[in-house]
């Protein structure tokens, strides 16, 4: 490539994750035989978000779950033109919010900022986790009013894990009463962009994609970076990560994991693949590793 070609693409990288996009919420907790309800909440800065509410009757256990960039609360329209392009197959969290519900939890699934229903704060620009993690803290304080003796649990996916990670370094208090999280793929920033552009010959990616990404939002590449807050994550956390994903490299979760300073974690590798978004969809397939860590610490 010529030097034109990779401001190209660098430009188009950079764009891409500066700017949330909405998918379609194709299904519903009905369609798989489960009572549900419609709530919405304030982000901790007052984005009004949406999400639904899958009771569990006799159980105070609840899961809170969120999702990764472009997905919403049902998933992601991966099988439909035009986001057919990280697998061609559909991402359908309801089937593991049906394995939990099955195991005996609550489920309060939400919509991020820009996502699904929800609001779109700055107006659509996404920092991938650095405004999002208002959004955490809003789901975790409305799950703690309206149910006080519940036993909580996060199921943080991909932007939705660095905006947990984030929450969790910048108000630490709000997190005391979390029994645990599986962490989905939470994103640092350097091996994302190693694999995009240093690995395709780009020199000085790092420096170009974040005078790119700076220009379109406003943000630093550094500002979400999950690693650089790992240590603050003081619950029990599985972290789950496509081994061979072409997006990051194994070092990043790696990373994350052994920075971990709570001594009960576990790595899980999905292996098998290269694509990301098989791991966004690997519990609704086999739920029972997620359904077991929880039931370990709830």
């Amino acid at each position: 490539m010529d030097t034109a070609q990779e401001d190209a693409m660098i430009d188009a990288i950079a764009k891409g994750v500066s700017y949330s996009f909405r998918t379609p919420i194709l299904r519903r907790p009905s369609d798989f035989g489960m009572e549900y309800e419609d709530v919405f909440f304030p982000a901790m800065d007052g984005v009004m978000l949406d999400g639904w509410y899958i009771p569990a009757p006799g159980s105070n256990r609840l899961i809170i779950v969120n999702h990764f960039i472009g997905a919403n609360r049902y998933g992601y329209p991966g099988h439909l033109e035009p986001w057919t392009g990280q697998g061609g197959f559909e991402v359908n969290f309801i089937e593991a919010y049906k394995a939990l519900h099955d195991a005996g939890y609550n489920v309060l699934a939400y919509d991020l900022r820009g996502h699904g229903h929800s609001a779109a704060g700055a107006d659509n620009i996404t920092g991938v986790g650095a405004i999002e993690w208002r959004d955490v803290i809003g789901s975790v304080r409305y799950a703690k009013e309206r149910f006080p003796n519940a036993k909580v649990a996060l199921h943080s996916q991909c932007m939705g894990c660095n905006s947990t990670f984030l929450a969790m370094e910048k108000h630490p208090e709000e997190f005391e009463h979390i029994s645990c999280m599986i962490a989905l793929q939470p994103l640092s920033a350097a091996p994302f962009i190693e694999r995009a552009l240093s690995d395709q010959g780009v020199e000085n990616a790092v420096e170009r994609f974040n005078e790119r990404y700076s220009y379109y939002c406003s943000f630093r590449h550094t500002d979400s970076n999950a690693i650089a807050r790992a240590d603050k994550v003081t619950v029990p956390t599985m972290v789950v990560q496509v081994k061979d994903d072409m997006t990051t490299k194994p070092s990043d979760a790696q990373g994350i994991h052994d920075l971990l300073p709570n001594p009960d974690k576990k790595l899980l590798w999905i292996e098998g693949t290269p694509v990301r978004y098989e791991g966004y969809r690997y519990f609704s397939k086999n739920p029972a590793e997620m359904v077991a860590w929880y039931d370990a610490h709830l």
